[in-house]
């Protein structure tokens, strides 16, 4: 069946978009806490060149995240900062080509590149050999800021709405405790406080509105 074209937006610089990770029949994608830090360390590696991370939960068979894509600018900053011998194809060629033309592209191998090596480390470590991921990924563009903050809180309550846990506060493969702690991070925990006016209302709009989500599962759709 046709992937629908709004599930597969292109990537252009400055823009929101609600990025999902899907397992080919919906295995499982993370089998334990060492496979979700290796995605993680590998989607700031690779990921965090092309775009910010505003919020992010990581399920067994799927993950979601809200970035915004950097300008080409700043993304000219960051890889002339790499060594040409470690730039990838893809990568140079954008360096040297119509960067606005290109700019999907980039954008999309670098995604790429994390499911591709997160795979061969699964599957290194599995013992196994074949696909994992959904291809191509999915990508929503968001074209209303008023919706950011709802998508927050939608993507925080995903392990609520598929059963992983009963308390999303306390579930430590999404970016809710990261952006209330004090800890470093790379969610961009500032800016998404701001969306909500101040970090008592981010509480409580999560808590009222997932609380609302138990009496109406497709609330938060």
């Amino acid at each position: 069946m046709p992937v629908p074209i709004r599930l597969l937006a292109n990537f252009e610089q400055n823009g929101f978009y609600h990025v999902i990770c899907k397992s080919i029949d919906c295995r499982d994608l993370f089998r334990c806490d060492d496979n979700r830090l290796f995605y993680l360390n590998q989607y700031h590696k690779l990921v965090s060149l092309v775009a910010d991370t505003f919020a992010y939960s990581m399920l067994t068979n799927h993950a979601h995240f809200l970035i915004r894509t950097k300008a080409i600018r700043e993304i000219n900053q960051l890889l002339i900062k790499i060594p040409d011998s470690k730039l990838s194809p893809t990568q140079k060629r954008f360096l040297n080509a119509n960067q606005t033309e290109m700019f999907h592209e980039l954008v999309e191998q670098q995604f790429n590149r994390l499911f591709i090596s997160y795979v061969r480390n699964y599957n290194k470590i599995a013992d196994q050999e074949g696909h994992l991921f959904l291809r191509p990924f999915r990508r929503i563009l968001v074209e209303d800021d008023a919706h950011l903050s709802h998508l927050v809180i939608y993507i925080h309550a995903n392990p609520v709405k598929h059963n992983v846990t009963r308390n999303f506060a306390t579930y430590p493969w999404s970016s809710y405790p990261l952006i209330l702690s004090d800890n470093s991070t790379n969610i961009k925990r500032k800016e998404v406080l701001e969306w909500f006016g101040s970090r008592e209302n981010f509480i409580a709009e999560h808590r009222d509105q997932i609380a609302y989500h138990y009496q109406h599962p497709n609330a938060l759709e």
